[in-house]
């Protein structure tokens, strides 16, 4: 038969397994920054990998909440979520309680990297991205090294997700496959590295903001995002600068599939609640001549502004350059939009 704890049971056996000594007593009656800056520590602590996982940090959020966003509680009968069992408690086990809830917080979602407000944890205003120089210079300078590493891993994981959305193939290859020479290893998530936190970190910050300087200098050349996007999937990655043949490269293919592609694959006979594969035959014979077209104005592209060596047919350029026509060909184009 299952062993019903209490409210102060189950409190107690939190305190004892993960916060012995560490004085919650006093720190539950911190506020402000000291309240952060204790918070901060002991989740720091909890994150410290154990056997390649940060066993603590999560183990402490799943007394509370699932492994979901927006913390979803694990027991609809939890002792120390439920009305009737914070009732049981005194004042001082509630202060303990709400100042561990707090912690765990945190604890859950950056065990689990998900967004969170930077805001009430760190102190910072703004969101993940690697524009918001506060957030940049918390990861960088804190102390605290296992919540920084987490933190950018967020970054990484949605700046891809961003990339992912916006169909800009070569940023979002490059964050997922993202390399550390000096390590030997992929970047990947922090709990399964052997590189040092700052290192982490440094890694993931260098390569968000070499992505975000090379769009910067597209908005001062005032290109469309389509064509800088044609640039990079032209070279396969995302450059270091704008090379002016390839720009003319982009340029022509921007063209041709403003004029010639855009909207093109939606013919009368497609039905957009089919899968591709169950679209009439007239359909996909329409898409294989329209990318047909496409395909060869490529390779003229690439004889008349490129040269040996560029976007071969069986190059991974020339696949993204085919993926970006087939999205222009469904409708997805900003041809009126500048960076």
């Amino acid at each position: 038969m299952e062993q019903i704890f209490t409210a102060s049971e189950t409190l107690a056996k939190i305190q004892k397994a993960l916060f012995k000594g560490a004085g919650l007593d006093a720190a539950s009656r911190l506020e402000g920054d000291e309240r952060r800056d204790f918070i901060l520590s002991q989740v720091d602590r909890l994150l410290t990998k154990k056997k390649g996982y940060p066993l603590l940090a999560l183990w402490l959020s799943d007394q509370f909440w699932t492994a979901d966003p927006g913390r979803t509680p694990m027991f609809k009968t939890d002792p120390l979520l439920t009305p009737q069992g914070l009732q049981t408690l005194t004042d001082r086990e509630k202060r303990r309680l709400q100042l561990i809830k707090e912690i765990a917080g945190i604890c859950h979602d950056l065990g689990l990297h998900y967004e969170f407000d930077l805001a009430d944890a760190f102190g910072v205003k703004g969101g993940f991205r690697v524009s918001n120089r506060r957030l940049v210079e918390w990861l960088t300078e804190t102390k605290y090294e296992c919540i920084a590493m987490h933190t950018a891993y967020i970054m990484k994981k949605y700046a891809t997700g961003e990339y992912a959305e916006r169909n800009y193939q070569p940023a979002q290859d490059a964050l997922a496959e993202l390399f550390s020479g000096e390590y030997g290893e992929l970047v990947r998530d922090p709990d399964y590295t052997d590189m040092p936190p700052r290192i982490y970190v440094k890694t993931i910050i260098n390569e968000l903001q070499r992505i975000e300087r090379h769009w910067q200098r597209g908005r001062k050349l005032k290109l469309r995002p389509d064509v800088v996007m044609l640039h990079d999937e032209i070279y396969s990655f995302v450059p270091l600068r704008f090379d002016k043949d390839v720009l003319q490269a982009a340029q022509a293919l921007y063209d041709y599939m403003d004029k010639e592609l855009c909207g093109r694959l939606l013919v009368e006979e497609y039905d957009e609640n089919l899968s591709w594969s169950e679209q009439p035959e007239s359909v996909k014979r329409a898409a294989s001549e329209i990318m047909g077209r496409f395909a060869q104005k490529v390779r003229e592209v690439r004889s008349e502004y490129l040269g040996e060596g560029w976007v071969d047919d069986d190059s991974l350029a020339f696949a993204y350059l085919l993926a970006h026509a087939q999205n222009c060909g469904f409708g997805i184009w900003r041809e009126e939009e500048t960076l």
